[in-house]
């Protein structure tokens, strides 16, 4: 190697290990408990004179009941224009980007081979299973990881972002909670997920077969215990990982913070979805603890929580995420849910969405900011 190479990359080295040394504030220390929101407050065009004064006076109510994080899936001009309106009243934006479900875009329909592909060999781009948004890319395939950490890099790069965050940082549902398996039929007959189903079980990707059989010399459709197979689980999973903590580091170099919404706790989320997120460099967690997709009551969004923050130790924030309209006019257990949030460990709460919150949600969250932050 020539001297002019050997300094470059001794730059590099040390560029990077500058960088990765800097502490990246995630925005959550400086108050006991977050009140979060998933979604935007545009309910116009967002140029008008009047859209926009729509929008500072929901933003002045959000701020007034405690809420300081918004987390809109918005597209970059939204964002550059949506922070600086939020920022007035104390309110940060994250840009809340949808990672391997994004098979729809125009740039990912020209590459069939992005796609994930079941145990059956169909391909995400021509078989929707579930719904017709759910066309997953492969985190086996090169070029779709590229696709996918070049928007995430497009959003880092986003002045005054508060946070990347990642959202269909999985696979297709292997399992769905029981209440949505009744939405959904299997082949015209109710759907009844009591097994592993070929149809379901993706990250059949060329490549994972070949980079599995050449690490372990069986190409997984051949495993007798193919869908249950823990090494073959875990293979596929790490995927997953490795491009969450590279998409993490890109974030990182630009000195932003990384966030996600991931399934309830880290047992179900690997079983469901194939989600090893307790593996994760992210800075914070917002777990979707949506108890009435998993048949529980409100006491399992303490638990989902529990467990969350069990197993991060003291390493990341968790921040649990519950859907407003699985409360309906059910205010008491909304107030319970935010009261176990915190009680279990949880730096915060998020709510799905902000636009659902109407004024009683407002009046029970500005109640336990001031209780808990004391503001």
């Amino acid at each position: 190697m020539k001297i002019g190479k050997q300094l470059h990359l001794m730059i590099l080295l040390v560029s990077f290990s500058v960088v990765n040394a800097q502490q990246i504030d995630n925005g959550f220390s400086e108050q006991t408990f977050y009140f979060t929101a998933w979604g935007d407050v545009n309910k116009g065009d967002g140029k008008s004179e009047a859209s926009v004064e729509v929008q500072k006076q929901r933003l002045q109510k959000l701020a007034a009941a405690g809420i300081t994080d918004l987390l809109p899936n918005a597209s970059t001009a939204r964002l550059k224009e949506l922070i600086p309106l939020a920022k007035e009243y104390g309110i940060r934006v994250h840009a809340w980007l949808w990672m391997m479900n994004i098979g729809g875009l125009e740039e990912a329909q020209k590459h069939p081979e992005w796609y994930s592909v079941n145990a059956l060999g169909q391909n995400c781009r021509d078989y929707d299973p579930y719904v017709s948004y759910y066309n997953f890319l492969s985190p086996f395939s090169e070029g779709a990881r590229e696709f996918i950490k070049n928007r995430v890099k497009e959003k880092a790069e986003i002045p005054g972002i508060a946070s990347v965050h990642f959202d269909y940082i999985r696979f297709v549902d292997v399992i769905l909670g029981a209440d949505l398996q009744k939405k959904y039929k299997h082949n015209g007959e109710p759907l009844v997920q009591d097994h592993i189903i070929d149809a379901y079980d993706f990250g059949y990707h060329p490549n994972a077969r070949k980079e599995f059989k050449e690490m372990f010399g069986t190409d997984p459709m051949e495993l007798e215990d193919r869908a249950e197979n823990p090494a073959w689980q875990q293979f596929r999973m790490n995927a997953i990982t490795s491009l969450v903590n590279e998409s993490v580091e890109l974030c990182h170099e630009r000195g932003v913070a990384t966030s996600a919404a991931v399934f309830p706790f880290p047992q179900l989320a690997r079983e469901y979805v194939r989600q090893d997120w307790i593996h994760w460099n992210l800075d914070t967690f917002f777990p979707m603890a949506y108890k009435k997709d998993h048949q529980g009551n409100v006491n399992w969004v303490g638990f989902a929580t529990q467990e969350g923050v069990r197993d991060l130790g003291n390493k990341q924030d968790l921040i649990t995420g519950i859907l407003n309209g699985h409360y309906g006019e059910n205010y008491e257990d909304f107030e319970k849910a935010i009261e176990l949030s915190h009680q279990k460990g949880a730096k915060g709460i998020s709510f799905f969405t902000a636009g659902s919150l109407d004024e009683k949600h407002l009046e029970i969250i500005k109640k336990w900011h001031k209780k808990l932050n004391g503001k």
